[in-house]
């Protein structure tokens, strides 16, 4: 079977773990929260409405074929809504899939060589490329098949899932940057030094709330290093990131928060170290490519042709070739046309597609003689609309339609917009460089901050009820050297939007600096913006006009119902701190093995380790934190205690420990993650909390068996209790050894350990007989 790129035997393992983990949530037997910190870096999120899901598939340089073109429109129709979606980060959503139709979907996926995994989450998200790779007459050389080498190389890796944030990699093939390569954790562009292929390095990019343009970091690197390069910057993310608040995660804020020269130092540390590891040079082959024979068509072409070609077909840098542009206007195409389209691909072209950032499809490799013949086939699935670039590179995100984040229908507003602008007898043909970029809240998957025009959603009150408004900012641009962020801070409530930028738009077009956009914003476009902000800024009563009190697409009335939490940076915390919570309640209710075990598994993600069962639990947690010290040694006994109680099954309680022990076991836990900084690295005191004494206790007999190996201290123990009534105490002295086994052996023989405590080079162990 011929795929993009290989994935890593461990997506079959996925799979048959992620059924399993879908009826254990179906079962109650793991939270909403637990699920949901498993199935986000599987590349599944939980859509507006509970219950429902989307997946996310990812496709390294945009590139699909036509066999998986056809199993994305079955898995559409028959586990979604119908509808595929193709995102900015030239990933394709499947939407709309119930909880059961996720496994399903995920195997057939699969069988076309095709995974949502790290689709989502703290992830390596899909590595992105130019979409005029491998034909562009300015790119430096092919870079697509880099982007799927660097992806052969992260995907198999464990880290590359649980990192502090998403982590965003593109490779531009020239300096216009058209995957935003300076707007990425780490971007890539393609430059020629001595014949030899490499790239500038841009490091600590990134669109949100708190945007930033890259880094340079390297002026050239040699192309077959890229994996490295990407291999040492995921490092220095995972060991320094901040893990803790997710709202300072990403790596632009590790950049500004270290400085440049920190940041340099761990990552010339991080090379230094992969020089020393045996590491496969990247894999770089082309891309399947199948080139059909031309056929002779003498059917005249459409009336439609010239306009179409005009607009949508762009020569390659071999002669008598075309890229071809498929508008799907806010990336969406329905199974029906997907299908069909493959079709198409079979024949035309290179024989497969690539999506862009501007949620289209593109056909590389069409030869000028049979530009007709495509034209009426595309044409005939409605795929061959000859829209201005300004319309048809018109990005919106889901927005509230879907996203629990979302804000505004973002969708609905860049419909209306287009309505507008298309009907103003604007020359829309001179703004083929203005990119409209709205995003449906203040996060930026519409990419509004790199916009010609970038607006992103925001709920204002008036009258006391709510109204959907957008904040508009200009200037955005994305080029080597001159890459900008939008600016501005402009307020117009939704209904008004289309007609602001209609309105501006004729101001651009009057301008006598006209097309030249970034002139006209210096000379008089952000002082018409804010006039014309002004003018469009009021609403009326709610009595006087309800329009705009509803949103665009909307029937219903403005509100933030349905929005709640968002998943994209699903991190260990929300787990851990479910797990501790409900340790402290397993105490409170006597279930003193659950207590053990929820406290002994809560920290074990931040150690990379990942438990089968519950005895496993154990072992790890003996392992990672009281054999390094990192929680004090006479918890010891409580974990052997434990774990000898799952061994005689008898999952529901352990013998001989009482409700203080446990609960100092969860105590100490709970201050060591405290202590937790941003990385996920400890700062236990140096006098770690140790396992809590009772009240004194009147002390019956006393022995020393310090120097007495094991299992004789324990012999000697248990016949000194032999001799002894029930209830009465023994205090025992014993080295570090016996420390560890005797109070646990007598756990197990039912007698009550009441204290575990170190005195100086000694350990007292005091044991209530059963």
């Amino acid at each position: 079977m011929q795929t993009i790129y290989r994935l890593p035997d461990t997506i079959q393992h996925d799979l048959i773990r992620f059924q399993k983990e879908v009826e254990r949530f179906k079962r109650g037997d793991i939270s909403a929260i637990e699920f949901r910190t498993f199935r986000v870096p599987q590349g599944v999120y939980e859509q507006r409405e509970e219950g429902i899901h989307m997946i996310r598939v990812r496709f390294p340089a945009g590139g699909v074929l036509p066999h998986q073109m056809r199993t994305l429109a079955v898995v559409a129709r028959t586990r979604g809504n119908g509808i595929l979606h193709v995102t900015t980060r030239q990933d394709i959503q499947v939407h709309q899939v119930t909880l059961d139709q996720l496994h399903p979907a995920l195997t057939e996926l699969y069988a076309a060589g095709l995974s949502s995994k790290g689709g989502g989450g703290n992830t390596v998200r899909n590595i992105t490329a130019c979409y005029w790779a491998g034909v562009c007459q300015r790119e430096a050389f092919d870079v697509a098949p880099y982007a799927v080498a660097v992806t052969e190389h992260l995907i198999p890796d464990p880290l590359s899932y649980r990192l502090p944030r998403k982590y965003k990699i593109a490779f531009s093939g020239c300096g216009r940057d058209c995957a935003g390569a300076t707007v990425n954790d780490l971007g890539f562009i393609a430059k020629m030094q001595e014949e030899i292929p490499g790239f500038s390095i841009y490091v600590a990019g990134g669109m949100g709330s708190h945007s930033r343009v890259g880094t340079r970091f390297e002026s050239f690197v040699p192309a077959m290093e890229c994996h490295l390069v990407a291999e040492a910057i995921k490092r220095v993310f995972d060991r320094y990131g901040n893990r803790k608040n997710k709202h300072r995660a990403r790596l632009r804020f590790l950049m500004d928060e270290a400085g440049p020269e920190q940041f340099r130092s761990w990552y010339e540390a991080a090379r230094e170290e992969l020089r020393g590891e045996t590491i496969s040079p990247p894999d770089i082959r082309p891309l399947p490519q199948s080139l059909q024979p031309v056929a002779d068509d003498e059917t005249p072409p459409l009336e439609t042709f010239d306009s179409w070609r005009d607009h949508t077909v762009q020569p390659q840098k071999q002669e008598g070739y075309y890229l071809v542009q498929i508008p799907l206007f806010l990336g969406d195409v329905t199974a029906d046309r997907l299908e069909a389209l493959a079709d198409i691909i079979d024949v035309h072209g290179e024989g497969m597609i690539r999506t862009t950032p501007w949620q289209n499809l593109v056909i590389h490799w069409v030869h000028q003689n049979e530009l007709p013949s495509l034209h009426r086939q595309l044409a005939g699935l409605d795929l061959a609309a000859d829209l201005f670039p300004v319309i048809r590179n018109m990005i919106a995100c889901t927005g509230a339609a879907t996203c629990k984040l979302g804000l505004c229908l973002s969708r609905g507003v860049a419909q209306a917009i287009r309505e507008k602008v298309t009907g103003a007898g604007l020359d829309l043909n001179g703004m083929d460089r203005l990119g409209i970029y709205i995003n449906g809240c203040p996060n930026a998957c519409g990419r509004h901050p790199i916009g010609q025009i970038g607006l992103y959603g925001t709920a204002r009150r008036v009258s006391g009820r709510l109204v959907p408004h957008y904040i508009i900012q200009l200037g955005g641009r994305v080029a080597e050297g001159r890459t900008r962020l939008a600016s501005g801070n402009l307020a117009v409530p939704a209904r008004n939007v289309p007609a602001f930028i209609a309105d501006f738009l004729q101001v651009f077009q009057k301008s006598p600096l006209f097309p030249d956009y970034d002139s006209f914003l210096e000379d008089q476009g952000r002082s018409t913006a804010a006039t014309l902000a002004a003018t469009y800024k009021s609403v009326p009563l709610f009595e006087e006009d309800k329009s705009y009190y509803y949103d665009w697409s909307s029937e219903t009335i403005f509100s933030l119902a349905g929005r709640g939490p968002g998943e994209c940076g699903i991190g260990v915390f929300d787990l851990i701190e479910v797990d501790l919570a409900s340790a402290h309640e397993a105490v409170k209710a006597g279930k003193l093995q659950e207590a053990i075990i929820l406290a002994a598994r809560a920290l074990l993600i931040t150690q990379g380790q990942e438990a089968r069962n519950d005895i496993e639990v154990l072992d790890l947690f003996t392992t990672y934190f009281l054999d390094e010290n990192l929680l004090h040694e006479s918890f010891n006994f409580l974990i052997a205690t434990a774990r000898t109680g799952l061994g005689q099954h008898k999952p529901a309680s352990v013998s001989g420990v009482g409700e203080e022990q446990v609960s100092s076991l969860v105590q100490a836990v709970q201050a060591l993650y405290d202590t937790m900084d941003s990385s996920l690295r400890f700062q236990p005191s140096s006098k770690a909390t140790a396992l809590i004494t009772p009240a004194e206790t009147a002390i019956h007999r006393q022995a020393d068996f310090r120097g007495v190996t094991c299992p004789l201290n324990y012999m000697k123990t248990r016949l000194l209790l032999q001799q002894m009534s029930g209830g009465e105490v023994l205090e025992v002295l014993l080295d570090q050894e016996g420390a560890r086994n005797v109070p646990a052996s007598a756990a197990n023989d039912g007698h009550t350990v009441l204290s575990v405590e170190q005195q100086e080079d000694r350990w007292r162990v005091v044991i209530q007989k059963k």
